[in-house]
């Protein structure tokens, strides 16, 4: 028995990287039959031991591993040897034990990582996902800035690969009754709370009249005046807040070092009017975008946000251009699985019982 991939990653809902994946596989090529999923990570979801505190204890004395890590990995190694896939696609920091990778090469398939995070950020750093770098035969990294730093740290082949939008979540939403009661807002901005974003949302709080809305996780315990709170949303609600909003910020994360996030391709795959930090890859992104749709610093993002929710005409040009720009196939997460599948198969050892790592593509 051959699969062609072998899935590692989190399909435990919709938003899910894995699930975005999945979703694209057809735009990949790819028939239902031709993948298998398999994931691991410190949520309770699939490592019920942290739920208890001798779990979390336990998870910080192993470098960020929790209890199940090791029946995982023997799990793995039972489906690797069962299904012998040609490639296993690893998102994001996920360690795994050296025999896994020995276990893939002897049977002369491909293991690459798609890797959204920067495994150095203090919030990620693992040793053991560090030590695995150099028995991958590709890393796909979403951080340009990254490349060098993956070379050195042994990874054998590196490129840039972005982030994408999934066009079965990522579209236009379907008008419902209580859209304006609750998402017609002047300002929104979705994503985790971080200290660092803290500067940039305070540059209009103190704006008048200004309805101000932040949307996610890890808000609690910091201070922004002006600003209401919500959860996180998801699905078509998370599409009907982006869209409900006269504006919507694009920002990135200095702790990433992020010059585009997944937001950067979802707020005009929605439809909404995004105000962007000014970078190279969301300047690529939005060509022809009106010069006030990017900021450099919080003055700047005041000033050019008043100007566009002073004039309607702006924002429904925005709106236009960036659908255009961003509803495209080549921006899905179905393009980037076929991207990494191409490499695959272009690098791919001949299936003898062994194989050897590729080079720099």
């Amino acid at each position: 028995m051959t699969t062609r991939l072998l899935l590692l990653a989190d399909t435990s809902s919709s938003e899910a990287l894995g699930s975005k994946l999945l979703q694209g596989a057809a735009q990949a090529g790819l028939a239902e039959t031709d993948v298998a999923v398999a994931y691991l990570s410190a949520v309770p979801t699939f490592s019920p031991s942290m739920a208890r505190l001798r779990g979390k204890v336990f998870y910080r004395l192993a470098d960020r591993r929790s209890w199940e890590w090791w029946g995982f990995q023997r799990q793995l190694l039972q489906r690797i040897e069962l299904l012998r896939p040609r490639l296993i696609l690893v998102t994001g920091i996920l360690p795994l034990d050296p025999a896994v990778f020995a276990a893939v090469h002897r049977q002369g398939g491909t293991i690459v990582n798609y890797l959204t995070d920067d495994p150095w950020n203090p919030n990620h750093r693992r040793r053991s996902f560090l030590s695995n770098l150099a028995d991958y035969d590709h890393i796909f990294s979403t951080k340009q800035a990254l490349q060098g730093r993956l070379r050195a740290a042994g990874a054998t082949s590196t490129s840039w690969l972005p982030f994408a939008y999934d066009p079965t979540l990522h579209r236009p939403p379907s008008a419902q009754p209580d859209d304006a009661e609750r998402f017609a807002v002047d300002v929104a901005f979705v994503g985790t709370g971080a200290g660092e974003r803290l500067p940039w949302l305070a540059a209009l709080a103190d704006v008048p009249g200004l309805r101000r809305r932040i949307y996610g996780n890890s808000w609690q315990g910091l201070t922004t005046p002006g600003w209401e709170q919500h959860g996180a949303v998801t699905g078509e609600t998370y599409a009907r807040a982006i869209s409900g909003a006269r504006l919507v910020l694009g920002l990135l994360r200095q702790a990433n070092g992020d010059l585009s996030t997944d937001r950067s391709y979802e707020i005009g795959a929605i439809g909404g009017c995004g105000l962007y930090k000014d970078s190279e890859e969301h300047r690529a992104l939005l060509p022809g975008y009106p010069e006030q749709g990017f900021f450099r610093d919080p003055a700047e993002l005041r000033h050019h946000a008043l100007a566009i929710l002073a004039d309607p005409a702006l924002q429904e040009t925005m709106r236009q251009k960036g659908a255009l720009a961003l509803r495209r196939p080549e921006h899905t997460y179905g393009a980037r699985l076929r991207t990494i599948l191409e490499w695959a198969e272009a690098h791919s050892a001949p299936n003898d019982g062994g194989a050897a790592h590729a080079s720099d593509a």
